[in-house]
């Protein structure tokens, strides 16, 4: 495994987030489009009581979207899960552990993450660095004890 190979690894759950973040948005905009339909004015001799198509459509396509994001939620809480146990088995210096899971399985920002360690930006990179290098290795070992 490569340093990008585990950073690709690792950002799964952020890769999940942005998914259900985006349906959510569609959601938001499918809300907004039944909100905003208005009854057509009709004579009263072609007056229908069966509800707008345009509501209709809006309504299912709100909880289509509602189905997928539950599912990816799902995969997301799956995903967090296998990165947790991955980051726990491979680096077992607490500072290096506590980076990666506030980077991969908190999402924070680096400079969050230099705050919340209470060292400079530079060293949380110098770390993430090492970090990586340590989870990289040790999924190598672990890959090689599998053949």
């Amino acid at each position: 495994m490569t340093i990008q190979e585990a950073k690709d690894f690792l950002n799964r759950g952020y890769r999940s987030r942005e998914r259900i973040k985006v349906k959510e948005e569609r959601i938001d905009e499918w809300i907004r489009r039944a909100e905003s339909i208005t009854a057509e004015i009709k004579p009263v001799a072609s007056f229908s009581s069966t509800p707008s198509k345009k509501v209709e459509d809006a309504a299912c396509a709100i909880v289509d979207l509602q189905s997928e994001i539950k599912a990816e939620i799902y995969e997301l809480a799956a995903i967090e899960l296998e990165i947790g146990r991955a980051i726990n088995q491979a680096v077992t210096d607490p500072t290096l552990n506590a980076l990666l899971e506030m980077r991969y399985l908190k999402y924070l920002k680096w400079e969050e993450i230099a705050v919340r360690l209470d060292i400079t930006f530079r060293w949380t990179m110098t770390l993430h660095k090492k970090a990586l290098t340590i989870f990289t290795e040790s999924a190598l070992i672990h890959a090689e004890h599998a053949i």
